[in-house]
Order: structure tokens, then C-alpha cells, then sequence
């Protein structure tokens, strides 16, 4: 967990996206993985008093997105 947030920290501080989504099987851990990574990312988010901040957020396609991204190669 301290290595993904650290991974994510250095891509928010950096490049401060809108967003990242959490895809793959490890986002099917949901909120067991997601509200303690939230939780370190905010203690080291430079922008941490911004009003603009980087939401992490599950991905909506899961496991299926590289199925549909390659049925979608026409």
C-alpha cells in the first residue's frame, strides 16, 4: 500500500491529474484499498490545499477493459 501511494503521489505531484482510476484486480478490494490509499495520498499531496484535487476512484470497466478495447479494433 505505502508503494502504490508513493507511486501515485510522485504521478499527482508531477503531472497534478484531475483523475486516476484504479482498474484491474486489485480494485476489486474497493473501499478496503481505496479510502487508507486516499488517506496516505492526502498526508503527501502537494496541492493538498487546493481547491482543485486529484480524485482516485475505481475504474468502471474492471478486468474488462483491455476485452473491450481490443473488440473495439476494427
Amino acid at each position: 500500500m505505502e508503494y502504490l501511494a508513493a507511486g501515485l503521489l510522485d504521478l499527482i505531484n508531477i503531472f497534478q491529474p484531475e483523475l486516476i482510476c484504479i482498474g484491474g484486480g486489485i480494485s476489486k478490494a474497493g473501499d478496503l484499498l481505496l479510502e487508507p490509499l486516499k488517506k496516505m495520498i492526502d498526508q503527501g499531496d502537494y496541492a493538498r490545499t487546493s481547491k482543485r484535487r486529484t480524485r482516485i476512484v475505481p475504474a468502471v470497466l474492471d478486468n474488462d477493459a483491455g476485452l473491450i478495447g481490443a473488440a473495439l479494433l476494427d
